[in-house]
């Protein structure tokens, strides 16, 4: 009782709510089920070390960024619907995926086959609205970021990367070559080649001066220097792409490297693999539900 309070008290705070009779008998249910589970697990010899719900953990956090904290992965979790501690969720879902591998892994791979190409016209017809490829421009990058610089390096930082300006202005065909010898020892760096997406996301990204500055540049054409609130930045268009309704062959906006009916196909595979693992997961609680006797009393919910 003491441990379902507890978990019913972060619940609360953590969203602000206090939780009616019916939402706490919801938590006690999820409790049950955890203690099901893992009494499960201990009668099966199903187990993960200490270290894999450490190392785990560390994964999840490195997804964060670097120097995320555990208070970081624990506001994280929340957002996504996950109020236990991370590291008790954390170990439940080693051990189910455990499980899984163990005694489910001929039923998953019977059930897991590949989308047939109808399944992945199906899927493409469904997403088509959204498979649009917006205008698009590769560009080039020469910068220098000044975030944590004191004024005198912003300043050195301003001169150089107007000095580069200059240069190019005389002779654009030096472009290449000074993103060539880019790197630390020559103060500056770049970016060969990218990809930028007239988008308000892309816009949102890298800012409103960069983005309006790269759009309104020609191609082949080499902008002056754009300062942003990081630092300075000189771009080169080198093509432009037009929007595009993204056929089955296409490469998927961001990726290169994957095509429409690649990423289709991925998402299909991912969406039929989570529908098994959520029918184990039901059919197993379930069953250790039926061979268990439990009683609830809701007058001891109402405190």
């Amino acid at each position: 009782m003491r441990q379902l309070r507890a978990d019913i008290e972060r619940l609360e705070n953590a969203t602000g709510v206090k939780l009616t009779v019916d939402q706490r008998k919801d938590v006690l249910d999820a409790r049950i089920n955890s203690m099901l589970f893992l009494q499960f697990c201990e009668r099966e010899k199903i187990s993960v070390s200490d270290a894999q719900v450490s190392a785990a953990l560390a994964q999840l956090k490195s997804q964060l960024g670097s120097g995320a904290t555990d208070a970081d992965l624990e506001r994280s979790l929340r957002a996504s619907g996950v109020f236990v501690d991370p590291s008790v969720y954390v170990r439940q879902r080693l051990l189910f995926e455990t499980y899984v591998r163990l005694r489910k892994q001929d039923e998953m791979k019977s059930a897991l086959k590949a989308p047939t190409a109808d399944d992945i016209l199906k899927a493409y017809d469904v997403a088509k609205s959204s498979l649009v490829r917006p205008d698009t421009i590769r560009i080039s990058v020469i910068y220098i970021d000044t975030k944590g610089k004191n004024d005198a390096e912003i300043e050195k930082a301003k001169e150089l990367i107007h000095d580069i300006s200059a240069a190019l202005k005389a002779n654009p065909s030096k472009f290449d070559e000074y993103v060539l010898r880019a790197g630390d020892a020559a103060g500056y760096k770049a970016i060969p080649s990218l990809y930028l997406e007239k988008t308000q996301q892309s816009k949102s990204i890298f800012g409103e001066a960069f983005f309006n500055a790269a759009f309104q540049a020609k191609t082949g054409e080499i902008t002056p220097v754009i300062q942003t609130p990081t630092g300075f930045r000189i771009v080169r268009v080198n093509e432009f792409i037009a929007q595009k309704q993204l056929t089955l062959s296409d490469p998927v906006p961001g990726n290169q490297n994957l095509t429409v009916q690649e990423f289709l196909a991925i998402q299909l595979a991912m969406e039929k693999e989570q529908t098994f693992l959520n029918k184990v997961e039901t059919d197993l609680i379930e069953s250790l539900r039926k061979e268990a006797t439990i009683k609830v009393y809701p007058e001891n919910l109402n405190w």
